[in-house]
């Protein structure tokens, strides 16, 4: 019995509390009615720029590890400009890609290059007339010539 008299005591209370709450929440959106009245009249004040004052720090400071001043002057060398280097164009020798020779499942793929009419079975990272085999797929493969890097498509 005394459950229920709680019940009929807290349960008005606490309808009155959210009423309350949400009609200050709806009071408060319904208020956006008020008109702003623009006006037109617009006072420029020049703004007074003062001039900044140097401060000059003095960066000589002792060194804590070693009890000397520490100096940061350093004697600057002008830098020489190199003169360009006149390149030759690399000429590479011919090259043809036939194809995958081993099995595609395989981890260790053959590749099969025909550089100056000689045919060359090559694995990756082989090198055969100064041509170094990179990386391959049935499609293409890359090809290291004097530091110069090819891409050669299938045939």
């Amino acid at each position: 019995m005394k459950s229920k008299k709680s019940i009929y005591i807290l349960l008005p209370l606490v309808l009155f509390i959210w009423g309350t709450v949400m009609y200050q929440v709806f009071s408060f959106s319904a208020n956006e009615e008020e008109v702003i009245v623009p006006t037109n009249e617009i006072s420029l004040k020049p703004i007074k720029i003062s001039k900044r004052d140097s401060v000059v720090i003095n960066t000589n400071y002792r060194d804590p590890f070693l009890g000397k001043i520490y100096s940061t002057e350093k004697v600057k060398t002008p830098k020489k400009k190199a003169a360009p280097k006149k390149v030759e164009p690399l000429v590479w020798p011919m090259i043809q890609y036939k194809g995958i020779v081993s099995d595609t499942k395989d981890k260790v793929k053959i590749y099969m290059l025909v550089i100056n009419n000689r045919t060359c079975l090559m694995k990756k990272g082989e090198t055969q007339n100064e041509i170094f085999l990179k990386d391959g797929d049935r499609e293409s493969v890359y090809v290291k010539y004097k530091g110069q890097l090819n891409l050669f498509l299938i045939e």
